[in-house]
């Protein structure tokens, strides 16, 4: 009843710079940038300052701005080490403290301006939310164009503050990068006949879209039935690890008050969520509706997606030395390393306490997990050589990963590695109504 499908993986884009446009970005927006701006950056210089005192104190002040900072943070491989190791404190520190109390709660977008750049937009969109997003119009052949248009958005949930961007920017979005980012892509040419777009609703940090209903009968073996492609996107910050869609939950009727059934079984339908591309593909097999009926009158889907709601960073600073971390009822043990030739082969075990429902919740979205390699001086070799589940013991279980043509030797490593502190499950719960038939 579930697909989830990728594509291939692209590379970053961010603007170099915050260029001034002549865009007039409310004052109050402005100023307050600016101001926020000032502060960050007087607090890192302060990170490495002679006073064992005043470094503490910037450190400390940096984390109490909280996931405003994270965008301005310089990085650590451009810094001394005394500045790079307090930075990676106050990042690890941010992200541990999560988003906010409450993970389901969308990031909101205030920008309000004349004669804004789309990159200039982009980037308070990134600035502000912490959602990475990539253009990716080039590498797809296209001209990246850089227009202007007025925005005045106030509190707006991310995504639809992205929509609103992309449409006035005439350009179309993409939650398949393969980097955990959405992508600006060109927009397709639309027939003259075309009609208002796909259905979209927004629930919190989520976009629902009803990308096609569709209709089938089979003549010959006398059945019928119907389908509904839905898309479900997500903000990147949240990394989502478990959708869970029950048949039960499923209510659709037509526009005579006629119910039609979900072709599926009862029981939960689990599928774990990858966070390279932001959004899941969900085939809802339905009934065919009756051929008097024109319109469906609603189709509600009630589902749960399983959120991290805090998470803890553990650093090994020997990658070819065996060490367990403890912190609270999360454990992490760090194997060694083995080298094959251009292939390290890391071996990692995770103890979590229980084996209940919350556990299972942590086993099947500790596929998520990230993990780095990482020098003295902040700069990084990221996972990309895929991995492998190789055994679960009670509360234990264990993944050998792979990076591939690493550079140097296993001594110049230290291994970081990021895991869930706790998980929660959030309801999803989004109606189409009035939806025309095929």
């Amino acid at each position: 009843m579930i697909a989830t499908n990728g594509r291939r993986r692209f590379s970053r884009w961010l603007p170099a710079l915050f260029l001034a446009t002549g865009a007039c970005l409310a004052v109050g927006q402005e100023a307050s940038d600016a101001a926020l701006r000032d502060r960050v950056l007087q607090l890192v210089e302060r990170l490495d300052s002679g006073a064992p005192e005043a470094r503490d104190a910037a450190e400390a002040a940096l984390k109490k701005l909280g996931a405003r900072a994270l965008p301005l943070l310089p990085d650590q491989a451009d810094v001394p080490k005394e500045r790079a190791e307090r930075l990676a404190r106050v990042r690890e520190a941010i992200r541990e403290a999560g988003p906010s109390d409450d993970p389901s709660a969308p990031s909101r977008v205030t920008l309000k301006a004349q004669g804004v750049r789309l990159s200039d937009a982009l980037l308070q969109l990134q600035k502000q939310t912490g959602n990475p997003i990539t253009d990716l119009r080039e590498q797809f052949g296209a001209e990246a164009t850089n227009p202007s248009f007025d925005l005045d958005l106030d509190g707006v949930p991310f995504l639809e503050a992205l929509d609103e961007v992309a449409r006035k920017a005439g350009v179309a979005t993409t939650p398949f990068t393969g980097d955990a980012s959405i992508g600006v892509i060109a927009a397709e040419p639309r027939a003259a006949n075309a009609g208002e777009g796909a259905p979209v609703r927004y629930v919190g940090p989520f976009r629902v879209t009803l990308r096609q209903l569709t209709q089938m009968r089979d003549f010959k073996a006398g059945a019928s039935a119907a389908n509904a492609a839905l898309e479900i996107a997500w903000e990147p910050r949240i990394r989502p690890m478990l959708l869970a869609l029950k048949a039960d939950r499923i209510e659709v009727k037509d526009d005579q008050g006629r119910p039609i059934k979900p072709q599926v079984a009862m029981e939960s339908s689990d599928v774990v969520l990858r966070p390279e591309n932001p959004s899941a593909e969900v085939n809802v097999n339905l009934e065919a509706p009756e051929r008097s009926a024109i319109r469906l009158a609603s189709f509600r889907v009630q589902a749960e997606m399983t959120l991290p709601a805090g998470v803890k960073t553990f650093r090994f600073p020997k990658l070819s030395e065996e060490r367990t971390i403890q912190q609270g009822d999360v454990g992490v043990t760090c194997k060694g390393v083995e080298v094959d030739e251009q292939v390290w082969k890391v071996g990692v075990i995770l103890s979590y306490p229980g084996e209940g429902p919350a556990f299972e919740s942590y086993r099947q979205g500790l596929f998520n997990n990230r993990l780095w390699l990482q020098k003295a001086d902040g700069s990084r070799f990221e996972q990309n050589g895929g991995f492998s589940n190789t055994g679960s013991d009670g509360g234990r279980l264990g993944f050998e990963y792979l990076f591939v043509d690493v550079p140097g030797e296993p001594g110049d490593y230290q291994l970081v590695y990021e895991t869930p502190s706790r998980v929660v499950a959030v309801p999803l719960d989004f109606t189409f109504e009035d939806v025309p038939l095929p």
